[in-house]
Order: C-alpha cells, then sequence, then structure tokens
C-alpha cells in the first residue's frame, strides 16, 4: 500500500509525482481530460521525440527568451513532462499488453538524464534565485524549485556534476529492472485439493489447474492471503510463504545492494555520512537521529507486546492440535492463520464470513458515497477507452458547484502482469494557476467475490491517496495533491481506512449497500474492534523491522549488504529470521520513493490519529469533512505539514492515541 511517483531520484523535487494526460481548462463535462492509452509501437515513435520537445522547451526558459513569470513557465514545463510521460508510468505496471509495459518502462528511465540536466543548469538556478517572489505559493514553489537544484548538484564542480548524474540515471535504471522482476515474477504453487482444506470454495473454482489437475495459485494477494490465512495443513501455508518471500529473485539482491552503493556514493559527493542523511533534511523528520529515537520508542512500546501475541498463539496451537506445550512453535507461515483462527474462537470474527457483509461491488459504491458525503462531491460514471475492460473512470465534481473537479480510474482487480499490490499513481496533477484537472489512477487487487474488512481498509486508505490528488487547489502542478513531504503522505490515508472500523460509518456502509447484502450489528462491530486489536505487537513489530532494514541500507551501513541487514534486524523479532528467504528482494519500497522514508507510514500515523480526534463521535459530519478537505487534502505542499495539521486541529500535535493504538488500547 503505497503511493508511487513517476520518477525517482532528484527529478523528483521537480517533477514531483509526474502525470498525464490532454487537454486544461476542461469547463463542461464532455471536453474532460483523458489519459492517452498509446501501444508499445506509439511509444517507441514517441518518447525520443517527446523529450526532445521538452528538452526544447527547457531550453527556452533558460535562455531567458522565454518572457513569462519564471514559475509560470517551470510550472508549464513540469505539465508538459506530466501530459507526455505520465501515462507510460502507469501503463507500464497495468497494460495487459508485455510489449506495451516494457515499451513505456523504457521510455520512463529515458526522462531521468534529462530531468538532471534541468536541475544542473547554473543558468536556470540564478534565476530562479534572483526571482521577486509575489505571493506565498510563488514562495514555496521557489524554495522547493531551489532544493531542487541544490540536491543535483548545482554548485558542486563539473566533474562531480557529472557523476551525479550517472549515479540517478543509474539508479532509475536498477530500480525499474527491480520492480518489474517483481511485476513480472510470474511465480505459481501448486496445490491438491486436500492441501488446500480450509481455503475458501470460491478462490479453489476460481483458479486455474495444470495438466495432473492440480490448483495452480499465483503470489497475488486474492489468492496468497486466502492459504495463508485458511489453509489447514502447515506445510501448505508455508509453501505459499516461502513463495511470496522469495518474490523477485536473489538477481534483485544484487541490484538492491548496487542502488544502496550508489545512494551511499551519492551523500558523500555532497558532503554528508550516508543517504539518509541527505535524504531526511528535507522531510518533516530532519534527521537520521529523529528516526532512530522515533523507532526506539516504537520498539519498547510493541517488543513484550508482540512476544505476548506469540505466546497466546501458541498456546491456541497447542490447543488446536493438541501437542504438549512445550513442543508447540509458531512459525511465520502460522502467524495470518492462528491469528484468523484465535480471532474466530474468542471473537466470533471470520474476515471470510465478513465478504457478504462488504459485497466488493458495495464496498466501492460506499467509498464513493462516504467521500461524497464527507467531502461536498459528486462522483459520476463514465465510458471512456481504457487499458483493459475492468477498468472503470469517473467524472467528480463540487456538489454545490456543479464545477468539475477531475476525473479518477479504478482498476480494482488481478491480472497477469499488472502491478500485485495496492497503489494510487497521481498520474495527472492539478494547478490552480492554469485550471487544471487532477486524474489519479487507483490500482488495487482486489477479491471480486466481496472483501474482507482489512481488504475494506486497503481499499479506502489507496482512494485516500487518491482525494487527496483530486482535491488539491495548489495553484503549482509540482506542489498538487500528494506532492507533500514523504513522511506525511500516507497521513490522509491512514486515517480514512477508520471509516471502515467504527459504528457509524458501516451502518452507513449498510444503507449504501442496501437489502442484497446484511448489515453489522452493533455487537459484531466492537467484536471486530476487539479482534483487530489483537496482534498489534506483530505488526508494529513488522512495521519496526521493515523500517529500520531501510535505515541500514540508508544510514547505519554496517552490514554487508541487504540480507546481511534483514537477517540481523528479523532476528530481533519474537519468530526471528527464517533461512532461505529473501523478503528484501520483493520489498519495492526499498528502490522507490521511501529511500530514508519508510518510518514515513508509521509517522504520517501519529498525524493521522491526531487529525481524526477533530471528527470525534461524528463521522460523517460534512462540516468537519469540508473543514479537513479545505485545510488538509486542498493545499498539497505549499504549506510545511506541520502548519497543515496545527491549522486544522487548532492545537499542536501529539502522539498519545498513535502508541495507544499500536499497543491496542484505543
Amino acid at each position: 500500500m503505497k503511493i508511487l511517483p513517476f520518477l525517482t531520484g532528484l527529478l523528483l523535487y521537480a517533477l514531483a509525482f509526474c502525470s498525464a494526460a490532454a487537454p486544461q481548462n476542461p469547463g463542461a463535462l464532455g471536453q474532460r481530460p483523458l489519459l492517452p492509452l498509446p501501444k508499445a509501437e506509439e511509444i517507441k515513435a514517441n518518447c525520443e521525440k517527446e523529450i526532445a520537445q521538452a528538452r526544447a522547451q527547457f531550453e527556452h526558459i533558460e535562455s531567458g527568451k522565454d518572457k513569462r513569470n519564471i514559475f509560470t513557465a517551470m510550472n508549464a514545463l513540469n505539465i508538459f513532462i506530466e501530459d507526455k510521460a505520465g501515462p507510460y508510468e502507469i501503463l507500464a505496471n497495468v497494460s495487459p499488453d508485455k510489449a506495451t509495459r516494457d515499451a513505456a518502462d523504457d521510455c520512463t528511465v529515458k526522462y531521468s538524464p534529462f530531468g538532471t540536466d534541468i536541475f544542473q543548469s547554473e543558468k536556470l538556478y540564478r534565476r530562479i534565485k534572483a526571482a521577486k517572489t509575489t505571493n506565498l505559493a510563488q514562495a514555496s514553489y521557489k524554495k522547493d524549485l531551489l532544493e531542487g537544484f541544490e540536491d543535483s548538484g548545482v554548485s558542486l564542480p563539473k566533474d562531480k556534476r557529472q557523476r551525479v548524474k550517472d549515479i540517478n540515471e543509474k539508479i532509475t535504471n536498477l530500480a525499474k529492472d527491480f520492480e518489474r522482476n517483481i511485476r513480472e515474477d510470474g511465480t505459481v504453487v501448486s496445490f491438491t485439493e486436500r492441501e488446500l482444506e480450509g481455503v475458501p470454495k470460491s478462490v479453489i473454482d476460481k483458479a486455474k489447474r495444470d495438466a495432473q489437475g492440480n490448483i495452480v495459485l499465483t503470489l497475488a494477494y486474492p489468492e496468497y492471503l486466502p492459504v495463508v490465512e485458511n489453509a489447514r495443513q502447515e506445510a501448505s501455508r508455508e509453501r505459499m510463504w516461502r513463495a511470496k518471500q522469495n518474490e523477485g529473485g536473489s538477481k534483485n539482491l544484487a541490484l538492491l545492494d548496487e542502488i544502496s552503493a550508489l545512494r551511499q556514493e551519492l551523500a558523500t559527493i555532497y558532503g554528508y555520512p550516508d543517504y539518509a542523511a541527505f535524504s531526511l533534511r528535507r522531510k518533516m523528520a530532519n534527521d537520521s537521529k529523529t528516526v532512530m529515537d522515533f523507532l526506539s520508542s516504537v520498539r519498547k512500546a510493541v517488543a513484550d507486546l508482540e512476544k505476548k501475541d506469540i505466546e497466546e498463539l501458541r498456546a491456541f496451537k497447542a490447543e488446536m492440535e493438541k501437542t504438549p506445550l512445550a513442543q508447540t512453535r509458531v512459525n511465520r507461515w502460522d502467524s495470518a492463520y492462528l491469528q484468523n483462527q484465535l480471532k474466530r474462537a474468542r471473537y466470533n470474527v471470520d474476515q471470510e464470513a465478513l465478504r457478504k457483509y462488504f459485497p466488493t461491488e458495495a464496498s466501492v459504491r460506499y467509498m464513493l458515497r462516504l467521500s461524497e458525503t464527507l467531502y461536498g462531491i459528486k462522483f459520476n460514471e463514465a465510458k471512456v477507452p481504457t487499458w483493459h475492460p475492468d477498468v472503470r473512470y469517473l467524472d467528480v465534481s463540487d456538489a454545490t458547484t456543479g464545477r468539475f473537479i477531475g476525473g479518477v480510474y479504478l482498476d480494482l482487480f488481478p491480472r497477469e502482469g499488472k502491478y500485485n499490490h495496492a497503489a494510487v499513481w497521481p498520474v495527472r496533477n492539478a494547478s490552480a494557476l492554469l485550471g487544471r484537472t487532477p486524474i489519479p489512477v487507483l490500482v488495487t487487487n482486489l477479491n471480486r467475490d466481496g472483501l474482507d474488512q482489512n481488504e475494506l481498509e486497503t481499499l479506502l486508505h489507496e482512494f485516500g491517496h487518491a482525494l487527496h490528488g483530486l482535491l488539491s487547489t495548489a495553484q503549482f502542478n509540482a506542489q498538487a495533491g500528494t506532492s507533500v513531504k514523504r513522511d506525511f503522505v500516507e497521513a490522509p490515508s491512514q486515517m480514512f481506512e477508520e471509516w471502515a472500523r467504527r459504528e457509524e460509518p458501516l451502518q452507513f456502509f449498510a444503507q449504501v449497500c442496501g437489502p442484497s447484502c446484511p448489515a453489522l450489528s452493533k455487537e459484531q462491530i466492537e467484536q471486530l474492534d476487539k479482534a483487530r486489536k489483537f496482534g498489534r505487537g506483530i505488526r508494529y513489530m513488522s512495521q519496526w523491522s521493515y523500517a529500520m532494514l531501510d535505515m541500514a541500507l540508508t544510514h547505519n551501513r554496517a552490514d554487508a549488504d541487504a540480507m546481511a541487514a534483514w537477517k540481523r534486524i528479523q532476528g530481533q523479532t519474537a519468530l526471528g529470521y527464517v533461512d532461505n528467504t529473501i523478503f528484501p528482494a520483493g520489498f519495492g519500497h526499498l528502490v522507490g520513493g521511501y529511500a530514508a522514508g519508510y518510518y514515513g507510514y508509521m509517522w504520517s500515523e501519529v498525524l493521522a490519529l491526531d487529525m481524526l480526534s477533530a471528527f470525534g463521535d461524528q463521522m460523517l459530519n460534512p462540516q468537519t469533512g469540508r473543514k479537513y478537505r479545505d485545510l488538509i487534502l486542498a493545499q498539497g505542499g505549499e504549506k510545511a505539514p506541520q502548519v497543515l495539521v496545527e491549522t486544522f486541529l487548532g492545537r499542536k500535535p501529539n502522539s498519545t492515541a498513535f502508541f495507544k493504538e499500536i499497543t491496542g488500547v484505543r
């Protein structure tokens, strides 16, 4: 569950979260912008031409021949690159045609050196530095642009500037290879029907069969999770779990280590001790000590709780399997299954049974109606060209004025070659300066037959990112929507997950769903909440270990390589490291925009849970929703997150709710 920028590395600062599309100033809905959907040959034919066109615009601005205000000119350049390059990033991850995915992937890589050229231009740097600002939006944009120049090495000697460019281009190429290896891993696991005893019949009935009649399952979550959460045979759970842990393959370990070494070299060129120090100075946390202290406080809060959770699961397993407690062991592939079984027994909560309460189509309607109720907007589905028949498109307008706000694509179900997690691509960012409307793309891999509560949370989480982009009123494109500090970007999405848990919104879900699905009672919702609180120690120690791995590769680089770091870090958790698994090979966050930033998931959750307090017991209050829309979602990156949150809450934020949440007492 993550939000993905278009280009990695230094280009992130100026080209921010790249996007795509067609005409601006849509006016009537019939003039809506849409994403172009080029095929492989068209991408190959146009890529170099489009980069040349973008370069010509850049040189026109650089030379001073462009007489527009420099900030207006840079905004226009950013938008031009979005419109040309943005569609390639999303198509590289969702197109059903492999040739198109490959061509799109190849083209996005070619933009990296051009991005560095922009921000190594001394002429352009001097122009922007000398430019007078006339409003707060310009001042904020100027600050971001200058930081982009500084981070691209504009002040470095010429030979070091060239090395920075080479490193960033190399990292972009390696990261693309890493992500492609995960996306197109293709691993399948075969089982007999007996080996899948306990797995929902709907999963087995839809699965492919091999020549021997065995059931063939992929690592996509709608097939992976039902096995590790429900298969009664431990051997079956272990096979599926190990396959997922090895996703991406050993070749990705080599790519990851090379990326880590290049990042370290990059930091050294700038005079910083490591990449974390270089990167964190632009984030809310500001420095490595703050991050490490935060992670230490998380570990201190949940380490004993994790051990308690494991001991409860061990006792439950011994009782269930009639084995002596002393001889009973909980393995990593047991955790999800045992938690599932314990919650059924202790709280009468069966996640699989929840699918009838959360039908998939009704869940999507709920997501949309909830957004309409809270934020004063309207969604209208429209038939437009898409990259796959499953994909849907919706126009978004203001409920009061009817003003067209933007559009959103929903690509909800798994298929071969598609990105196999959940994410939002902010493919086209807004710019109020030009009346430019946004288009985010929501990509998930949902179960068509209904969602469990975790999947409903995931759906709302990712749509929170989409709303952040849709409701932006930032003046400049590179500051719109989710173009915020990386350790704040998850906060709005994490807050939105709460609407999958509380009684008031879940009763609203039943209204949206109508007579076609049963409604959860107050007692059932209370039991769901109790069940959700079990396993907090396991969950947050996992989050701690992921964040510590990220920091080990970018800050404390004492370990020889990613696997050495992972073995050491996971070895500090209650279940330890499992031999012959290579989790870092499939951990895409490490090569994307979350380098020295994965801690941001929990850091953002601190702010998310604090902001949630503004809603109190009125989760559907449109006045609070509108206030949140205007003071948080609309602002994008124009103001510092600390300022936004303090303005919304009317006080300084605190971490009380977060630490109650991670210890299971909220």
